[in-house]
């Protein structure tokens, strides 16, 4: 339990008291491997297409981003280490310039086909450098991007799967053919 002192602070303790669930999570804090990724967890984010990223201002406003593209656009480097590539999108850069000033960072993968989520925290470095973006070309030749992010894993925990079916019932319901192409433009409020 003293690997999560860092993690876990004041409030997170008081929480567990008053709504009594401490003893639980205690006994999965202490039974499960939180400082790397294990075998099925590997196998899980290689076989994902998209993941949620998040970041935060060192004021804490967050901001959570959709990262989506083939099966492999998080790339596992090895059990402590995650690697993307950071695609272009409109231009705001809210991910990119909360890392310019904080690199804490969480990521919630979720596989609705099993059921499954996984929460991860870590610390991230942004790449632009080509030498180094060099080294990992081969696991993204599919996309242009000019930086990659390298998360190094704090943390990682199996997260509670309960109502994930909600989501995959609206999934398994979606029809490409009947999709609102104008969708962002009235979310914008221009049309």
């Amino acid at each position: 339990m003293e690997k999560l002192k860092k993690i876990f602070h004041k409030g997170h303790e008081n929480a567990r008291n008053r709504y009594k669930t401490k003893s639980n999570a205690d006994y999965w804090l202490e039974i499960l491997d939180t400082s790397q990724l294990n075998t099925a967890m590997i196998e899980m984010i290689s076989n994902l297409p998209y993941f949620f990223f998040a970041t935060s201002s060192l004021e804490g406003q967050p901001h959570l981003n959709f990262k989506g593209g083939n099966k492999g656009i998080l790339h596992v480097v090895n059990n402590k280490q995650l690697v993307f590539p950071d695609l272009a999108g409109n231009g705001i850069l809210h991910s990119m310039g909360d890392l310019e000033i904080n690199n804490k960072v969480s990521l919630l993968i979720a596989d609705f086909n099993h059921n499954a989520r996984l929460k991860i925290i870590g610390k991230a470095t942004v790449i632009f450098e080509d030498v180094y973006i060099h080294e990992y070309t081969k696991f993204f030749n599919n996309y242009t991007f000019d930086r990659l992010i390298i998360i190094d894993i704090d943390y990682v925990l199996p997260n509670c799967p309960k109502n994930m079916y909600v989501l995959k019932d609206d999934i398994e319901k979606f029809d490409k053919n009947k999709k609102d192409l104008n969708i962002i433009q009235k979310l914008c409020g221009f049309i």
